[in-house]
Order: C-alpha cells, then sequence, then structure tokens
C-alpha cells in the first residue's frame, strides 16, 4: 500500500514527465526565433553602418549572396530583418514538428513496450 509521501512524491514526478513531454507551439516557436534571428541581422547591420569606415561590413555584405535585395544599409537592414524572420520562424517551426515528432514516437514505442511486457507476463504466469 502506497503511503501519503510517496504518493505525492509519484505525483510530482508524474507532473514532472508530463511538463518535460508536452508539445512546443510550432507557431510560437517559430515567431520567437523569427524574431531573433531578424533582430540580430537588424542589429547588426545598422552598427555597422553607424560605425562607418571606407568599407562598411564587407563579411556581413555576403548575406545579399542569399538575401535577395539585402545591403549594408539602413533600408538594407529592412530587408534583412524580413529576411531573418523568415528564416527563424520556418527554423522554428521545424524543430518544433520534429520534436514533438519524435517525443509521439517515443511515447508511442514505450506503450508498446510495456503493453508486450503485460503480455509475456502474462504467457509466462497463467
Amino acid at each position: 500500500m502506497k503511503t501519503p509521501e510517496s504518493q505525492l512524491t509519484a505525483d510530482a514526478a508524474d507532473k514532472l514527465i508530463i511538463q518535460s513531454l508536452a508539445k512546443l507551439d510550432a507557431l510560437a516557436l517559430g515567431i520567437s526565433l523569427g524574431v531573433l534571428f531578424g533582430l540580430v541581422i537588424f542589429l547588426a547591420t545598422n552598427f555597422l553602418v553607424l560605425k562607418g569606415g571606407e568599407e562598411i561590413g564587407p563579411n556581413l555584405s555576403l548575406l545579399s549572396h542569399y538575401f535577395i535585395g539585402y545591403e549594408v544599409t539602413p533600408f538594407g537592414s529592412l530587408s534583412g530583418f524580413v529576411y531573418g524572420f523568415l528564416g527563424g520562424f520556418i527554423i522554428g517551426s521545424l524543430i518544433a514538428v520534429l520534436r514533438n515528432f519524435i517525443v509521439a514516437v517515443y511515447l508511442h514505442l514505450l506503450k508498446l513496450k510495456s503493453s508486450m511486457s503485460a503480455v509475456n507476463d502474462f504467457i509466462d504466469n497463467p
């Protein structure tokens, strides 16, 4: 028979497991990573524009090979934000969807394993 203390510990453990295996919201993770990636490109571009110099941001200007219309200019920082947001949104959404899929497969395998164990116990001890 379970004591009240062990029941509380089991409930806390169950809550912890449920919280750790909860589904990720693909839209929320996509938006948050999109804003983060967009802001990083936006701020890096504006920092280099404000810093100035002979040649502004030769390394950051390489993004123009991937982001059509991107330049290390104030207007280019806005297009960089849009491209960063889109890239971050896609990456965040994919991370959430893949993580949810992997957790679902893992839980399905655990249920299958436990049901097979119950069948084996029944066969071994009729």
